[in-house]
């Protein structure tokens, strides 16, 4: 089973309180079109804020030329530990940005 690297930048926030950046690296192996998304392009961001049981998440993929920055998604939180890309990224909107690389 291959891992591959996301760099994932969290946004921490509690109601009010100032916002914490922290850049943490997450394995995971979610298949195509995912792995080859993160393959080929520059760098791909995933940033997210946990709230109880849910997670705010967009994704963001940046390569030579173009940037895509996904829309907010909310999802279970226990939907975007077991697949954090998938949670914030819709399959086909992964295979369109994979297949303008």
């Amino acid at each position: 089973m291959k891992y591959l690297i996301i760099l994932v930048i969290t946004l921490i926030s509690f109601s009010n309180q100032a916002q914490a950046n922290t850049t943490i690296k997450l394995d995971t192996d979610e298949g195509y079109p995912y792995k080859n998304l993160i393959n080929k392009a520059q760098r791909v961001e995933l940033r997210y804020v946990e709230n109880d049981h849910k997670v705010t998440c967009k994704v963001s993929v940046q390569t030579l030329h173009n940037q895509y920055m996904g829309k907010e998604q909310t999802v279970s939180a226990k939907q975007f530990k077991k697949q954090p890309m998938a949670a914030c990224l819709t399959r086909i909107k992964a295979k369109q940005i994979l297949n303008m690389l």
